[in-house]
């Protein structure tokens, strides 16, 4: 089946199948807050001063439900982001900001040595199944935004938690990028990454300081064997974020703090490129 076809094959399922889908789980969300206690008052459909639904959460809500990242309740959390998009929360919303705002957060009560490694643990675990649960929610709505460029997005071998490329992946699926990670976060998934496909760029995400000593070499290999011969390079990630003059000697063409700043740098780099040629 041609890519045509396979566009127009998922464009039927979604707008015949998706619907019915998404209407059993609102009814079987609001079955099921209905049925909670009063108290639990993190479920109820978030307001705006005229008491209209709105389509975004004010800061005591999101502290909320930042709150329930650690709640030792087993889906207390998913059950209060799948309640709000059940209300009316628009899925772009969470995905693209809402959750980069627990996730700001939870960074945040890291660096402030406030929670444990295992409880920062916990919340980032949460937050990656509640991405990979909405995704097929969100690259739907992707659809018709998506253009002819691809990229490739990893984390260094070894890399524990796939939080912060799933979220960039995301920012890149919203401006159009065709994105593609590997299944293992390994060198032998990334070079096939890079050798199987014409991808415009590679990002890599940058943890700890064993992996920045292993960047160069990563970055040599990872262009040595690339469909691309020109293919550009984008670093970032948590070590990237604290210690930006660390990476002073690494040959990167775009390096990046934030996900939408990733975005923006890319494509601005890219343009001026075509603007050369």
């Amino acid at each position: 089946m041609n890519t045509l076809a396979k566009k127009e094959l998922i464009r039927e399922v979604v707008s015949t199948q998706l619907p019915v889908l998404i209407e059993e789980i609102e009814r079987k969300v609001d079955d099921s807050a209905s049925r909670t206690s009063s108290n639990q008052n993190w479920l109820q459909t978030p307001r705006n001063k005229e008491g209209k639904a709105t389509n975004a959460l004010d800061k005591e809500e999101i502290d909320r439900i930042a709150n329930l990242l650690l709640n030792a309740e087993e889906g207390a959390f998913e059950l209060a982001i799948t309640s709000h998009k059940a209300h009316g929360i628009a899925i772009d919303y969470i995905v693209l900001e809402l959750i980069p705002e627990l996730a700001r957060k939870l960074g945040k009560h890291w660096e402030e040595d406030s929670l444990s490694f295992a409880d920062v643990s916990i919340g980032v675990n949460k937050l990656e199944r509640v991405i990979y649960k909405l995704d097929y929610l969100f690259q739907a709505n992707q659809l018709e935004r998506q253009q002819n460029k691809s990229i490739f997005i990893s984390g260094c071998p070894g890399s524990q938690h796939s939080l912060g490329t799933l979220i960039f992946a995301n920012f890149l699926t919203f401006s159009g990028w065709q994105v593609h990670r590997p299944s293992k976060v390994n060198i032998d998934s990334m070079v096939e990454g890079v050798e199987s496909k014409m991808h415009q760029a590679v990002a890599i995400s940058v943890s700890t300081n064993e992996q920045l000593e292993e960047l160069p070499n990563l970055i040599n290999l990872l262009r040595q064997k690339s469909k691309n011969p020109e293919i550009v390079v984008l670093i970032g990630g948590p070590l990237y974020n604290r210690a930006p003059d660390a990476f002073d000697h690494i040959q990167a063409d775009v390096k990046a703090f934030s996900p939408e700043g990733s975005v923006q740098q890319l494509e601005q780099y890219l343009s001026q490129l075509e603007q050369k040629t």
